[in-house]
């Protein structure tokens, strides 16, 4: 049995693809920082696939990254995948007003605890005789995007970690690969995003979500489903042959 590791799983998008992966028979180590939605998360998963844990951490603490992977190990005695999704919002300041503290955080939970995550798993990946990385990647490291400094430097730096992994892991059978979702209003996340984006730019959290809408190809936005599924692809057999990609799945509001 293929074990998987989805940080900031206990709801939106880490929630869905820990759902997905379970379906699909992954034992799922899940992660999150609040306790009782983590536990409410683990509750749902099992009743699709009993093989998951919930373990309380931070992605930004190195010693709670370990205690991640420690757990994995003990539960499940090995790790095939692992997906970074936990991820903070720094939004709602240019960079002349941005203050240091709010970048800094940003760095450390967007960038830097996917490094850290992938140091700490790789070794387990190799031993397991390849695997899966990917990295929960964000629009504003392909769009320019006013107001968001922090988030596309955290995520631009995700996209170029993805390739450097991808290559130097590409010869122990582990592919690492990144996802660049859109925008998704209905998620914890998503709300804050558009709330602290709408307040720079002067408009109203509805006025942005219809014009965000009207600016993707298709005129909706993806699904939590369609990202989950995207991410089960990379993870089955079909999807070995990529590697060091990013993945727009966000009805064309990227477009390479």
């Amino acid at each position: 049995m293929k074990t998987a590791i989805i940080t900031g799983s206990s709801a939106g998008i880490g929630f869905a693809i820990a759902k997905k992966l379970a379906s699909a028979g992954y034992a799922c180590v899940i992660n999150g920082r609040k306790e009782n939605r983590l536990r409410v998360a683990e509750q749902e998963i099992k009743k699709i696939n009993s093989n998951c844990i919930a373990v309380r951490a931070d992605v930004s603490i190195d010693e709670d990254i370990q205690s991640i992977v420690t757990a994995a190990k003990e539960a499940f005695g090995r790790i095939d995948v692992l997906v970074n999704n936990a991820a903070t919002v720094g939004v709602g300041y240019s960079v002349e007003e941005m203050p240091v503290e709010v970048w800094d955080e940003v760095i450390r939970v967007n960038l830097r605890s996917v490094f850290l995550m992938c140091k700490a798993v790789i070794p387990h990946l190799k031993q397991a005789g390849g695997g899966r990385i990917i990295n929960i990647g964000g629009l504003s490291a392909k769009n320019p995007l006013p107001f968001a400094s922090a988030d596309a430097s955290a995520k631009a730096g995700v996209l170029a970690l993805t390739r450097t992994l991808a290559a130097e892991l590409g010869r122990f059978n582990v592919t690492v690969n990144a996802i660049i979702p859109g925008f998704q209003p209905d998620t914890e996340i998503g709300r804050l995003f558009n709330e602290k984006l709408s307040k720079a730019f002067n408009v109203s959290p509805a006025e942005s979500i219809l014009a965000t809408r009207a600016r993707t190809l298709m005129k909706r936005f993806e699904t939590l489903d369609e990202i989950a599924e995207t991410v089960l692809f990379l993870c089955s057999d079909v999807g070995l042959a990529i590697t060091g990609q990013s993945l727009n799945i966000n009805c064309g509001l990227a477009t390479y």
